[in-house]
Parts: structure tokens; sequence; C-alpha cells
């Protein structure tokens, strides 16, 4: 019996997603630890905190910047927002009923 091979994509999904989760927990993790050595350093609890919360809004911020127009939806060159109303189904008022025979 013979197995049938699938070629791999050079592109797929799960990249994305995995560079999403690293640049995530990279800045929570790195921006933590430059927290929590500080409030070694000057014997606080004060740091540790805003790392984490600094380090995860700059990670959001690099997914955005890196992702971002990768899953933005785009327009087709030419459309403009009126075409976008002139291809939507009609309203349910706008409806008629049928009957069946």
């Amino acid at each position: 019996m013979k197995t049938r091979l699938i070629p791999a994509s050079s592109h797929t999904g799960s990249n994305e997603g995995w560079a999403v989760v690293t640049t995530l927990l990279g800045g929570f993790l790195v921006w933590g630890g430059v927290g929590w050595l500080l409030d070694r350093w000057w014997d606080t609890k004060l740091f540790t905190p805003i790392g984490l919360v600094f380090g995860m809004a700059l990670g959001i911020y690099a997914v955005v910047a890196r992702l971002g127009p990768a899953i933005a939806p785009t327009e087709p060159e030419g459309k403009t927002a009126e075409d976008d109303h002139r291809d939507s189904p009609p309203g349910a008022g706008a409806r008629k009923e049928t009957s069946c025979p």
C-alpha cells in the first residue's frame, strides 16, 4: 500500500499564531522581569505589576504593528463605500412573500 504525501504549505496560520503568542509572552516576561528586578533592588512592590502591564501593552502593540496589515481586510481597487451599500442584500421590509403551489 502506497502512502500519498501531501506537500507542506509554505504559509500556514500556525506560524502567525506562534508569532503572536511568543511576542505577547516575551513582552510580558521581559518587562515583568525588569520590574521584579527593580523591586528587589529598591525593596519595593510597585514595579513588578507596572512591568507586567507595560510588557503586555508593548506586546500587543508589537503584534498589531507586525501582523496588523496582514490580517486587516482590504478593499478591492476602485471600490467605494457606496458600492458596499449596493452589494448588500435587501432589508427585511423589501422581501416579498411567495406562496407554494
